[in-house]
């Protein structure tokens, strides 16, 4: 484990031209041109459970916007085609990478391992101690002011660090994803696997994220889910001393043990739940960006009666979307567009979505190098998911081309998007075919809700804007690190 260093407000580097003032110590500005300008560096070590590239957009973006103006290191594992594709770009961007190669073998291994076990499968298929070595040796070696984690199969190989800040990005509350995804299973024995999962999952989620000083999420609804599974964890805990305080209690010849207990243990809890709501919540939203200088509008008229589905396939929720859309949706349009045509663009895509490509209108195109002229090409983007959490990437990169896009609700929830001037919100089959061949129908209505799709990503999803955001969520972390120092000691 590694050794406990000094901290400090948030070790910054300071260059011989400046110094560092000493009103900064509480008061550190995200501003970019602040930074820049004085020429502080924090040292961050970020730790993924896959290598950050286009498709994995969330790290991928934070690590290069990040890396403008501060020190990466970058502790990843490394399984698919994809994360060896990746890492070149990334030795590029960080200062540091080190990498851990797992084969789909072993990690399917420690899933399995998990079921006997309190850990959630997503956890397990990922817990490679070997992984752990490093980030231990990694701290050992160097210097760091925050260590930042992404994603629950990550989040164990930092929990157990108490030298420095630590930052875990949930992503998405994965509880509330299982939650919704017991609604829409149909096979039971994948309704019992689920069940199992969330079971584990919303106690493991909860515990998890009180091992950090901050954690982010990228939306308000995720935010929501996760704030009641830690306070959850907080009451119990609570209850539990409660109710040994109350059996000690009966025992007249220790009452005033009791007390003196009983004062320790709520001083101890109201100086912890202080730091950690100091930064007015221990979970913050730093929602999804976009990459601008890749997803613009691109010249050229789309093809007719075109539609488009992007996405990781593999992904559980977009497979659902995919399938529904194909079955309850796509039939209605088709009767009113004969030659309508639906294109279903993103990395492997299971064997039901792979059968879809039997019908000539339909195309399943698996992994492609770039997304960019399939949505281009098309008329509409959908985006019809009925199971979701977070922030739909999918729906802010076609809003960035300038497509008009049709989603859920569910969908639209994080974005907060307006209805009718920057996309269409559907929900039943009958909503959303009647938007598709809407926008189909008029030139004029695409036009309008693709320039404003286009201004209102640029104004609130630009990823440079969110990586402050996450700098402000860092210097969040030190403080509440400081705070707890004593109460640690």
């Amino acid at each position: 484990m590694p050794t406990t260093r000094s901290p400090s407000t948030l070790n910054i580097q300071q260059t011989e031209s400046h110094r560092l003032p000493s009103t900064l110590n509480r008061q550190l500005t995200t501003d970019n041109s602040y930074w820049e300008g004085l020429g502080f560096t924090m040292r961050i070590l970020y730790v993924t459970p896959y290598v950050p590239s286009p498709i994995r957009v969330r790290p991928y973006n934070f690590i290069k916007s990040l890396a403008k103006r501060h020190s990466v290191t970058l502790v990843s594992i490394v399984q698919s085609d994809i994360d060896h594709m990746a890492l070149p770009e990334m030795h590029e961007v960080c200062d540091r990478v080190k990498t851990i190669n797992v084969s789909a073998y072993e990690s399917l291994l420690n899933a399995g391992k998990g079921l006997l076990t309190r850990m959630p499968m997503q956890a397990a298929y990922t817990y490679v101690p070997r992984l752990m070595n490093t980030v231990d040796q990694e701290l050992e070696d160097r210097s760091y002011d925050v260590l930042h984690v992404e994603h629950v199969r990550a989040a164990h190989y930092a929990a157990h660090i108490d030298s420095l800040p630590k930052i875990y990005d949930s992503v998405d509350c994965i509880t509330l994803l299982l939650r919704q995804m017991l609604d829409s299973k149909r096979n039971p024995f994948s309704w019992l696997l689920t069940l199992e999962e969330w079971a584990k999952m919303r106690v493991y989620e909860g515990v998890i994220s009180q091992q950090f000083s901050k954690v982010i999420t990228t939306s308000e609804t995720d935010r929501e889910a996760l704030e009641d599974l830690i306070w959850r964890r907080i009451n119990k805990r609570l209850r539990t001393i409660e109710d040994g305080l109350k059996k000690k209690d009966n025992d007249a010849t220790n009452v005033e043990e009791w007390r003196v207990t009983r004062w320790l243990i709520e001083m101890a809890q109201e100086h912890r739940l202080n730091s950690l709501m100091s930064g007015g919540s221990q979970v913050t939203v730093v929602p999804n960006g976009v990459d601008f200088e890749r997803f613009q509008p691109m010249d050229g008229e789309p093809d007719p009666d075109t539609i488009v589905f992007s996405g990781k396939m593999s992904y559980y929720a977009n497979a659902c979307a995919v399938k529904q859309f194909y079955e309850r949706v796509y039939p209605l349009v088709k009767a009113k567009k004969p030659k309508v045509k639906f294109r279903i663009v993103g990395y492997n895509p299971p064997a039901n979505i792979r059968k879809l490509a039997a019908d000539p209108s339909v195309t399943v195109t698996g992994y492609v190098d770039d997304i960019r002229p399939y949505i281009a090409s098309s008329s509409v983007a959908v985006c019809p998911i009925s199971v979701g959490v977070g922030i739909q990437n999918k729906v802010l990169e076609a809003m960035a081309m300038g497509k008009p896009v049709v989603c859920a609700s569910i969908a639209r929830r994080a974005i907060k998007a307006t209805h009718g001037k920057e996309l269409l919100c559907a929900d039943s089959p009958e909503e959303i075919a009647d938007a598709v061949i809407n926008v189909l129908d008029r030139p004029e209505l695409r036009k309008s809700l693709g320039e404003n799709a286009v201004k209102f990503v640029r104004r609130n999803h630009n990823w440079d804007d969110m990586a402050v955001k996450l700098e402000e969520v860092y210097h969040q972390a030190s403080d509440i690190f400081r705070r707890q120092r004593p109460a640690a000691a």
